[in-house]
């Protein structure tokens, strides 16, 4: 029985149901609502409205989420919890949600018993076409409209499966499929995120019967690791989200488990879309009530209930529309790009590299080798050629890898770096991206910078 979210403490859930796994042991309703009324009867002491929220561990993240929301403060979750993306957005926030701390027992406290969902609001990041981070503000009732969704395509054959991860559980797809919906529909979940076969392979044992949450990055690496087939017979469903899964992948899930991946279709604006599992074709069947359309450059245009638009939303993903409503993806239509299912953009990448004092100007692709990675060519300052010819390509480059690693996290860092003289302009003054993936197929140039 599906409960909405700004409902969860009206309907006096059973004390003894449990919520999750920590680790250690169940925690149960009780405890969980308990910590909740607690922590918001605290925050409602505090006068500021936004509240950043960064907590690594899953239940001490989902019990503040619900804490902020019940003393009607505005959640505020970063992209990464890097030091320098929090001071990036420090002007989004007003406090910390973790300057608050938890006791190990706490009195008694009692909330509000339902809130107004449209009034909820969650504040989440992505990358904006600027490069610098972009806010995508949710309201409460848009993701109960996703869950509801979910839970009218996946609830039955989901059952009572305990729902294990090894996905983040703070970008939207995480905070959905392995928090919220699971909370909503009274299933247990994993407060441990099992990116490594053993783990996996363990708690899967452990539960019993399981629903995984994963990316494609991950299922595509899984073969190579473990046996799939141990995976039965408790694992009843894959989720995957992020970017596409291989063909070639899905099918060996398909063929050794008998479970083949569902895969969402996506973004922190849009919500969910689509899904498919890969049998004969790689088509994507809108979920229930969305209609997609195509703009004359190929454009997805999305009507969403989810996201209550009038009017149609445009993404840069080009599609082709099929004539059973299904459709086909043809690629990004911009300049943002998934490194491992994360989402960068190579504008904000070559900004943080300009705003180092040795470097003049920067460039980033992406390369396609063993496994997809970001090259960046770097036009050095007279500073920075006096470093490169004092210390050497591995020091400077660690240096600046070392700076980024302040706003980015390790999977989307560069691989690959170039310092030539001069980035390859064509005769209008404009740099293609096969001149530049070029640079890294070519034998390192001279280096040089300029003045």
């Amino acid at each position: 029985m599906l409960t909405a979210l700004s409902q969860l403490f009206s309907h006096h859930r059973a004390p003894d149901q449990i919520v999750c796994h920590d680790g250690n042991q169940y925690i149960h309703w009780a405890r969980f609502s308990g910590q909740v009324a607690w922590l918001a009867a605290s925050y409602a002491l505090h006068p500021q409205q936004r509240w950043l929220l960064s907590s690594e561990d899953a239940l001490d993240f989902i019990v503040r989420l619900f804490a902020l929301l019940h003393a009607g403060k505005e959640v505020v979750i970063p992209p990464n919890f890097q030091p320098g993306t929090k001071q990036q957005l420090i002007d989004a926030y007003d406090a910390d949600a973790a300057s608050i701390t938890l006791p190990s027992i706490q009195y008694a406290a009692t909330l509000q018993p339902a809130l107004n969902a449209e009034s909820c609001l969650i504040h989440l990041y992505t990358s904006g076409s600027t490069g610098l981070p972009k806010q995508v503000s949710k309201t409460l009732g848009q993701l109960e409209r996703e869950i509801a969704v979910l839970e009218h395509l996946w609830g039955a054959q989901l059952g009572n499966a305990t729902i294990i991860a090894s996905v983040p559980h703070h970008h939207i797809y995480g905070l959905l499929f392995r928090l919220l919906w699971p909370l909503s529909a009274g299933r247990a979940f994993d407060v441990a995120t099992s990116p490594m076969p053993d783990i996996l392979l363990q708690q899967n044992i452990r539960f019993g019967h399981t629903v995984l949450v994963s990316s494609p990055a991950q299922l595509a690496r899984l073969p190579d690791l473990m046996p799939l087939a141990t995976l039965q017979p408790q694992l009843a469903m894959i989720f995957s989200s992020g970017g596409p899964l291989p063909p070639a992948i899905a099918a060996q899930f398909r063929q050794d488990i008998g479970v083949a991946p569902t895969e969402i279709f996506g973004s922190t604006e849009s919500g969910g879309i689509a899904w498919r599992t890969q049998t004969e074709d790689c088509a994507w069947t809108p979920f229930p009530g969305i209609v997609i359309a195509a703009d004359p450059d190929q454009a997805l245009l999305l009507h969403s209930p989810i996201l209550g638009n009038d009017q149609p939303y445009r993404m840069e993903d080009a599609v082709q529309c099929l004539p059973d409503q299904r459709f086909e993806l043809r690629g990004r239509l911009d300049r943002i790009v998934k490194i491992e299912e994360k989402r960068l953009s190579l504008l904000e990448l070559e900004q943080q590299l300009i705003n180092h004092p040795w470097v003049t100007n920067a460039a980033a692709a992406v390369l396609q080798r063993q496994r997809q990675a970001v090259g960046v060519a770097i036009i050095l300052n007279m500073e920075g050629a006096r470093a490169l010819e004092e210390q050497g390509k591995q020091v400077i480059s660690r240096t600046l890898r070392h700076s980024l690693a302040q706003h980015f996290d390790a999977v989307l860092l560069p691989r690959y770096w170039r310092f030539p003289e001069a980035l390859p302009l064509n005769e209008r003054g404009k740099l293609t991206q096969a001149a530049l993936v070029a640079l890294f197929q070519a034998k390192e140039v001279t280096h040089a910078a300029t003045p």
